[in-house]
């Protein structure tokens, strides 16, 4: 048996506090496959994943879903430590095959300042998808800079740095299954 989640934990040098529970995320990752679901009547889209934050709801969504379909991964860096750079480099480009002509449901972690998407949308649209659905398991509405339109949110959350649930904090906290924000107290 595991021992229950701790109240906090540290990571590097920060201390993190629970935010959102695992049975929370849980149960809305199942809702939101089931809208996925309704939207794309029940066919089979390409899953888009960016990496590396969104492979664990990636994992979950499209199981919830029930959808068929192929799954790829991208890969884009904006974080330095707990702050988004503003710069934005595509470091795994999507697999042309599985986007030209589909319906890609395109999954990523977490939506704050919205620039990574702004720099990331144009790629996609070049390769000539049916259509695009972006998901995310969570928004930051305080933090966004540009205009992005997001089909289907989470969770709306303010712009305290966050981790768990596949987001981490330089390398940490991935694999907690529950999402700790950064401690009041700090």
């Amino acid at each position: 048996m595991l021992p229950p989640l701790p109240a906090r934990i540290q990571l590097h040098e920060h201390t993190f506090q629970p935010f959102i529970g695992e049975q929370e995320i849980q149960q809305r990752v199942e809702a939101m496959g089931q809208e996925l679901y309704d939207r794309l009547s029940g066919g089979a889209p390409s899953f888009v994943v960016m990496l590396k934050g969104a492979f664990v709801f990636a994992a979950d969504l499209v199981r919830a879903s029930r959808l068929g379909g192929e799954v790829c991964f991208v890969r884009t860096s904006s974080y330095t430590g707990t702050e988004s750079g503003g710069q934005v480099k595509l470091l795994l480009p999507p697999e042309e095959e599985l986007v030209r002509d589909k319906d890609v449901v395109l999954i990523e972690d977490i939506v704050d300042s919205g620039l990574t998407m702004q720099a990331f949308l144009p790629v996609l649209r070049e390769l000539q998808p049916r259509s695009i659905t972006l998901v995310t398991l969570l928004h930051k509405p305080d933090a966004q800079r540009v205009p992005v339109d997001i089909d289907l949110i989470g969770f709306s959350i303010p712009t305290k740095f966050v981790v768990g649930y596949g987001l981490d904090y330089d390398g940490l906290g991935r694999q907690l299954p529950a999402i700790y924000q950064l401690a009041e107290d700090y």
